[in-house]
């Protein structure tokens, strides 16, 4: 993913993201939040470090974060912004990204003290990386929609081993992979359809060419829920006594990308046009 840049076109950066999220979906994630600060462009508020408090601790599917921050003000674009750590050399995450929740219809400069406030993984990244701009919004949705689609891949490659592999023979399990294979294979072809011969990020792409991917990203979204919902419910039904499902590890791994996935088109949208949802 390293190769990757925002001159390449995005059939490519759909193929080469969908192959690492297939290969190793929690290395993939941490290639991308090192590689690209998705949240560059987003507003940020201003962390107070005198104050003592001002801590990430790792929690169960992301972090939960403490601090005194000044927030933006109120009148500035977009529901989500930053909330930034002072630069630490324990390669966690310095850039958390927080939703509209934060109670920021203040006056500017409003403090705001967080006590463990959850922030999930796919909302973390980190300032190093290369700062992504709102016109980089396609190269952002195509990795992050095609790391999703390649680790819900993986899903149906591990659930159909696991059938094969058991004494007792599955065959509506190993149905219920192929099938849900086959919904993932779908939405492939759709985006790589949509991306055929389309330029780079920097290069521009025409406007109804990003709304048309903004929807597909979406819908891509959508399936890849449907799928990893499908594959663990039906691992559920199983006899899991003798081991832990191979599936638990992997969803877990995983879990970051589902997470950006379901926010990416709204994280970073376009600047200066109409909105993917309401157009």
């Amino acid at each position: 993913m390293r190769l990757l840049g925002l001159q390449s076109p995005l059939g490519q950066v759909l193929t080469a993201c969908e192959s690492a999220g297939h290969a190793d979906p929690a290395g993939a994630w941490r290639a991308l939040t090192r590689t690209w600060n998705w949240a560059a462009p987003l507003p940020a508020a201003v962390c107070d470090t005198d104050y003592p408090g001002a801590t990430a601790r790792p929690a169960p599917g992301g972090f939960t974060l403490s601090g005194l921050w000044s927030l933006p003000a109120p009148e500035e674009p977009g529901p989500w912004l930053t909330l930034p750590l002072p630069v630490t050399a324990t390669g966690e995450p310095d850039l958390f990204v927080a939703a509209k929740a934060l109670p920021r219809q203040s006056e500017p400069g409003r403090l705001i003290r967080l006590d463990d406030l959850y922030v999930p993984a796919g909302f973390v990244t980190h300032a190093a990386g290369t700062p992504l701009r709102a016109v980089d919004a396609a190269f952002l949705w195509t990795a992050v929609a095609a790391l999703a689609l390649g680790t819900a891949r993986r899903v149906t490659d591990v659930l159909a081993a696991w059938c094969a592999g058991r004494v007792v023979g599955t065959p509506d399990s190993a149905t219920t992979a192929a099938e849900l294979a086959a919904v993932l294979h779908d939405e492939r072809l759709s985006l790589a359809a949509t991306l055929h011969e389309a330029p780079s990020t920097r290069q521009g792409l025409p406007a109804a060419t990003e709304q048309r991917l903004a929807a597909l990203v979406r819908r891509a979204d959508q399936a890849v829920q449907h799928v990893v919902a499908a594959a663990y419910g039906n691992a559920l039904t199983a006899d899991l006594r003798s081991a832990p499902h191979p599936l638990v590890s992997l969803i877990e791994d995983g879990s970051p990308i589902f997470q950006q996935a379901r926010c990416t088109t709204e994280l970073l949208p376009p600047r200066d046009r109409t909105s993917p949802e309401e157009g």
